[in-house]
């Protein structure tokens, strides 16, 4: 995986993941296009965003001020760099409460990558697919947010999050179409 791309997304994940909105303009072009394919009704985004500011108040600001204890891990061995060209593609999963209910949500879905060519190499497009966003039970929150906190951030394999996952029954149930993808 490049390098420098694998770094634009990490920043980018610290300013979505920590209310950093200071940094995503060292991580967009300011022409960025942002397009969302939500696949669920557990959570709503626009279906397309045009400018830095504009996805930085959609992506670090409004979705701050909904959620909070927000880990999202991109899955290293679902990377797939299209050879000769700025794209990059890979699995996601997210975990966050939401501020108002108190109410843990678990995600996944794609990211897709487009960077910009030799001049800045900044991202000049980023499609967010969400497959699939659950509001899990009281009662799970603490042991799930643990093992989030323990696992490598913001990359990490997929054998780390099957080796490490608590023992709950509805974790599994939810995660099993992330990993039944056929790249992971």
């Amino acid at each position: 995986m490049n390098k420098r791309y694998q770094n634009l997304i990490s920043q980018y994940i610290k300013a979505k993941d920590n209310s950093k909105p200071h940094i995503m303009a060292k991580v967009f072009a300011e022409q960025a296009v942002l397009k969302m394919d939500v696949q669920t009704d557990n959570i709503s985004f626009p279906a397309e965003v045009q400018g830095v500011d504009k996805i930085t108040r959609t992506l670090v600001q409004d979705f701050n001020n909904s959620y909070d204890n927000i880990y999202t891990l991109c899955i290293t061995n679902s990377v797939n760099q299209h050879q000769h060209q700025n794209h990059l593609s890979c699995r996601w999963l997210v975990c966050m409460t939401e501020k108002s209910s108190g109410s843990l949500r678990l995600g996944y879905g794609d990211y897709h990558w487009r960077f910009e060519g030799q001049s800045s190499g900044l991202i000049s497009q980023l499609k967010i697919t969400i497959d699939d966003m659950q509001i899990l039970p009281e009662g799970i929150e603490t042991e799930i947010l643990c093992w989030f906190d323990t696992l490598p951030y913001p990359w990490a394999l997929s054998s780390e999050l099957k080796t490490t996952m608590p023992d709950i029954e509805l974790l599994y149930k939810t995660l099993q179409p992330l990993f039944q993808k056929e790249c992971l």
